[in-house]
């Protein structure tokens, strides 16, 4: 059997082929203007779990870690001549738990620009959801699902296959895509969804009639940008467990970023139905056991929808020229009646919160230092109303970015 290296290799091959004078290209069309960038980030701490989170459930556990973090990245981007068209592939490194190391697919999207319109196709990031605005919370992507407040204060749309409309001119810009719907469902969401109690059985077909539909803006006014959006798609069931044959996901974001002088302040609020299924950004392995913002089956078989509000605020201050101070909170609020009515559970509603400081120091453009501390309240069970614990990451990531 090939060895992990040798797949790392095959994989990074094609790459070292961009990079090859223009005369390799096919003579069916001018060569592109090819440019090959990297992210190697390492992450160096300790993760402790409460005894509630842990295997033992009686003693926490505090364990050293380091890892590649699986947001690294090999990238390429391609621009042709007249600069009308271009497109970017960029593989993801991963150095998880258990030295399962693999080279995956993060983004592989072509664009053409006529005028003030844009179309993109392929598998990207949405507007919707996006990280313009991401606060500078990096550490324990690999070792804990942990990054950029998503699912803690940040809706991340993932990325996905789509086709994507953008028209932009100076100080504002809108785009509407049609997205892979269902795109954000693990193997581990039993018959297709998961619904915090129970899945749908395994004889229902899930399907969609449409694609989702994002709806998003972008404004920018001095030092202020906003980025509003607005996102659903329907999903349909033959064969339901009872008379409801169809549910909604969607989501309504309110982005901002306001940079003045050394600050800078970001963060989100945000409106969403079952979103899980759609805007949780590949990160619900970060959750563990938590609840999610997906379907409840009533005991006669009736979808019951679970609604989620939330957002975060981060603060990011310029010490000196090379140092930062950042800091932030997030928080999501997650309510379903029939979690109290139907399932006799203590409660109807459940919210966890996170908060993180680091201080970011810049040795060169092209390398960062980030020490950081995060901490995570997971909230109070819904079913027993006794406390999830709590988890936090201490640690350093080292940052080089070409």
């Amino acid at each position: 059997m090939p060895s992990d290296k040798f797949w790392l290799t095959l994989a990074i091959l094609p790459w070292l082929l961009f990079a090859a004078p223009p005369a390799m290209a096919s003579g069916q069309a001018p060569a592109p203007l090819v440019s090959l960038g990297a992210r190697l980030l390492v992450d160096l701490g300790y993760h402790h779990l409460d005894a509630e989170q842990t295997a033992n459930q009686r003693q926490a556990v505090t364990s050293a870690y380091a890892n590649l973090a699986s947001n690294s990245y090999l990238r390429a981007t391609f621009t042709s001549p007249d600069q009308v068209a271009g497109g970017m592939v960029e593989l993801g490194l991963n150095s998880k738990l258990g030295n399962a190391e693999a080279t995956t697919l993060r983004y592989a999207y072509g664009w053409w620009r006529s005028g003030h319109f844009r179309l993109l196709a392929g598998q990207d990031e949405g507007w919707l959801g996006g990280l313009t605005h991401a606060p500078k919370q990096a550490l324990g992507t690999s070792q804990a699902g942990k990054v950029y407040l998503c699912e803690w204060g940040l809706l991340y749309s993932g990325r996905h296959p789509q086709a994507r409309l953008e028209y932009h001119r100076q100080a504002w810009a809108v785009s509407l895509a049609l997205v892979q719907p269902l795109a954000e469902l693990t193997p581990q969401q039993s018959g297709g969804v998961t619904t915090g109690s129970q899945a749908l059985p395994a004889t229902v077909d899930l399907y969609d009639h449409l694609p989702r539909l994002d709806l998003a803006f972008s404004f920018t006014l001095g030092g202020l940008w906003l980025g509003p959006g607005v996102g659903w798609a329907q999903h349909r069931l033959e064969n339901p467990p009872g008379g409801d044959d169809a549910f909604a996901s969607w989501a309504a974001i309110l982005p901002f970023k306001f940079a003045h002088g050394p600050l800078t302040l970001k963060g989100e609020l945000h409106w969403a139905q079952n979103n899980d299924y759609e805007w949780s950004g590949n990160v619900l392995s970060g959750l563990r056991g938590l609840p999610r913002s997906a379907i409840f089956l009533r005991p006669d078989g009736s979808i019951s929808d679970t609604r989620q509000v939330g957002g975060f605020l981060a603060v990011e201050w310029k010490l000196t020229a090379r140092w930062e101070a950042t800091a932030g909170l997030g928080l999501e609020r997650l309510t379903n009646d029939a979690w109290k009515d139907s399932a006799h559970y203590p409660q109807d509603s459940y919210t966890r919160r996170a908060v993180f400081i680091a201080f970011p120091y810049q040795l060169t453009p092209n390398f960062t230092v980030h020490p950081e501390l995060g901490l995570y309240d997971y909230g109070d069970d819904i079913r027993s109303g006794r406390a999830y614990g709590d988890e936090w990451l201490a640690g350093v990531q080292f940052r080089w970015i070409f």
